[in-house]
């Protein structure tokens, strides 16, 4: 777990800096004026009660009145001054990339849109509050002091985000951190926490705000959470934890009211009593327009239309932004990169190039960028909306009378004149949507199974409409049964098929699934389905009408074999490579074969050969049986095999090297070749020969080997 510790020392060791330079101005009373204001009063009360009790010595009546005067007016609150604070606020502003994005029912995205509302609400110079902006992010160790804390407008304090890129991540955690640092011990202040996210940099924002409250009593953090409909647990947490206030601010009404709610709340914490400046702004209908000072810092701003004069697209548009000019080659990279409608960005003055995207329309730009204010491109599409909905006609009925699941979908989008076989320009599996096409001719198929409705359509650039394709099709859904429990769910499918007269077998497989109910959206017609299951298959025939929902259950009628063997392992204890062989017999006919070590067969009824071939060799188990429907049987084969090591050496009993060596059975079939020096395997019980080629000459023998017998066969050279 992350320990806020560490983070917090810094904050620790100002607190004790502080508690020693007040001790320290305590100590220089000669010299006030280079002390806190508070404490510079109070040494001049104290030289003053002197003055006080010499003068009524010397005269009561005349100096006495004077100096209580005097008294007075220092004893009185000294009234603010440009030194002078009555606390301090500081913000705290994400910076991740996520804040690009708009938030609904603004003309500006959510860090221009917070920027706004901070610069119309934080109080000015003549309120008294220190004001401070700490930007975290753009990456995990960035944390920037874009205006320490100072007496000036709030607007001047957020100056600095005019210029803000925000990018990659926020380490909210951080920032908080080094706020509190900024902080002087036993002086009030708050802070302004506004985000559209938890700490995303891997540490532990509540742990943090915890230990916060235990050793700032009385800070307390407010919190925006932009473009957050509901309180994010991990964000929320530092104002519940301070006694702070978390506003959800999901639009940009929202934001500017919890905006200016939050600078509220957090200067009554430091008791002021002058309402911050909120500048009234008269709602607007629709879209708002993104304004920028002329004056100020250079601004590019993109916005789309759709066609000439057309309307304003709402639709996410892709802007590539290069710093070129001309059109740049392929492999320049753009230094921005975004999907928005439109958005306005700080950009340096100069020459760019702009790509925009709509669906498969672009428009392409050279700008310039001016050395201050707003620097607009409109991109006109050359483009039309269309907008799709695949109907499936008489819609399918469930018994209960319910309606079923819509069929499956494919839409594909071509040029009506591409007879060059090129790939189409959209292939879609959503029934519904809306494309955008450029100006021209297109042909648009909905496909469902068998069935497609195929449109021409004109596309004209600004122009919107709407385009249907009815499909009467039917539902068929499957199901299987079995005697055998468990027997659905292994290696089940189903396969549906029509007649066709062209295909081998006179039919052709329209659709298949392996899920255990599968449904399928049909044109009408006469349907073959076969549900399998291992090597046990059933088959039937249906009759699908248009609009009706057909629900097929087919039996199979199976068996299930479990086979084992019990192998000896050999002189190594590793087990040996086993290999099973299903025949059907009447006639004889291979099946299936399976290299698991407890194979599983489900199969129809029937006799059946079973056959365990053991390890490279000779070794051999096998069983007829005979298989009735709903029968499971486990047949465990006895293998007969014994473990046979083959040796060579010389004439004093040291092994050679370079042997070659066959062993051949009693039929004369070579069952055994190998170039290890001393071989060990198992073999079917019986007589063998042995032939080994040495580098001392060939040795020739014979052993014999019985079932369950483990021996080692030496052959020495003459």
């Amino acid at each position: 777990m992350y320990h806020a510790g560490p983070l917090l020392a810094g904050w620790r060791w100002r607190k004790l800096r502080y508690i020693s330079k007040r001790e320290t101005c305590r100590a220089q009373r000669p010299k006030p004026l280079s002390c806190p204001d508070a404490t510079r009063r109070t040494a001049l009360l104290l030289d003053l009660a002197g003055l006080l009790r010499e003068g009524l010595r010397l005269a009561p009546r005349c100096c006495g009145a004077l100096l209580l005067a005097a008294f007075a007016v220092l004893s009185a609150p000294a009234p603010l001054s440009a030194q002078e604070t009555s606390g301090t606020v500081i913000v705290l502003f994400d910076s991740s990339g996520s804040m690009w994005g708009n938030l609904p029912g603004g003309g500006g995205t959510k860090f221009e849109v917070a920027h706004s509302a901070l610069a119309n609400s934080l109080p000015d110079v003549t309120g008294g509050i220190r004001s401070g902006l700490m930007v975290f992010g753009p990456g995990c160790g960035r944390v920037t002091l874009a205006s320490p804390p100072d007496l000036r407008d709030g607007a001047a304090t957020v100056a600095p985000l005019q210029s803000l890129n925000p990018k990659s991540k926020g380490p909210v955690t951080a920032a908080l951190v080094q706020s509190v640092d900024l902080l002087e011990a036993g002086q009030p202040a708050a802070l302004l926490l506004v985000a559209d996210g938890p700490d995303n940099c891997g540490q532990d924002l509540c742990a943090v705000a915890e230990q916060i409250a235990g050793e700032r009593a009385g800070l307390k953090i407010h919190t925006i959470g932009l473009g957050l409909d509901q309180a994010n647990p991990g964000l929320a947490c530092a104002s519940e934890l301070t006694n702070g206030q978390y506003f959800s601010a999901p639009t940009a009404q929202d934001a500017e009211t919890a905006i200016a709610s939050a600078v509220n709340l957090a200067l009554a914490d430091l008791q002021v009593r002058e309402t911050p400046k909120i500048a009234s702004k008269p709602k607007q209908a629709g879209r708002r327009a993104i304004q920028i000072d002329p004056k100020g810092q250079p601004h590019l701003v993109l916005e789309a239309v759709l066609g000439k004069d057309g309307e304003a697209v709402e639709k996410p548009v892709r802007w590539q932004v290069y710093k070129s000019l001309g059109e740049p080659d392929a492999e320049v990279l753009p230094i921005l990169d975004i999907l928005e409608p439109r958005f306005a960005v700080p950009m340096a003055a100069g020459d760019y190039y702009i790509v925009a995207a709509l669906g498969r329309a672009k428009f392409r730009t050279e700008i310039k960028v001016a050395e201050a204010g707003a620097s607009s491109v409109k991109a006109v599409f050359d483009a039309g909306a269309v907008k799709l909905s695949v109907g499936t006609g008489q819609v399918p009925q469930q018994a209960n009378g319910e309606p079923a699941a819509s069929a499956a979908t494919l839409i594909t989008v071509r040029k009506a004149e591409d007879k060059s076989g090129e790939p189409p320009l959209i292939v879609s599996p959503y029934p519904e949507g809306e494309l955008f096409l450029p100006a021209g001719r297109y042909e648009i198929v909905a496909e469902s199974g068998l069935l497609n409705v195929k449109r021409v359509v004109d596309v004209a650039a600004g122009t919107r409409q709407d385009i249907s394709f009815p499909l009467s099709v039917g539902e068929l859904v499957l199901s299987a049964d079995a005697p055998i429990e468990g027997v659905q769910s292994e290696d089940l499918e189903f396969i549906v098929s029509v007649d066709d007269p062209n295909r081998p077998g006179g039919r052709r497989r329209v659709a298949r699934s392996v899920a255990l109910n599968p449904s399928f959206g049909l044109p009408a017609a006469t349907y073959y389905v076969e549900a399998r299951s291992g090597l046990a298959s059933v088959s039937d025939r249906v009759a699908l009408g248009a609009g009706k929902r057909i629900e097929k259950s087919l039996s199979l009628d199976v068996a299930r074999l479990e086979v084992e063997t019990n192998a000896p392992p050999g002189r190594n204890a590793r087990p040996q490579p086993i290999v099973y062989k299903l025949y059907q017999l009447d006639p004889l006919r291979a099946i299936t074969r399976s290299s698991t070590r407890s194979p599983r067969f489900i199969v129809a009824p029937g006799r059946y050969r079973i056959v365990a071939e053991i390890g490279s060799r000779n070794v051999k188990a096998a069983e007829d049986i005979e298989l009735v429907q709903g029968e499971s049987r486990k047949v465990s084969l006895g293998v007969l095999a014994g473990d046979v090591r083959l040796n060579v050496t010389d004439q004093n009993g040291s092994a050679i090297g370079g042997q070659f060596w066959e062993v051949i059975d009693a039929s004369g079939t070579v069952v055994w070749r190998t170039q290890l020096r001393s071989p060990q395997g198992l073999l079917a019980p019986g007589r063998y020969s042995v032939r080994c080629e040495t580098r001392k000459g060939p040795v020739e023998g014979t052993f014999e080997v019985a079932a369950g017998e483990a021996k080692s066969v030496e052959f020495r050279v003459q």
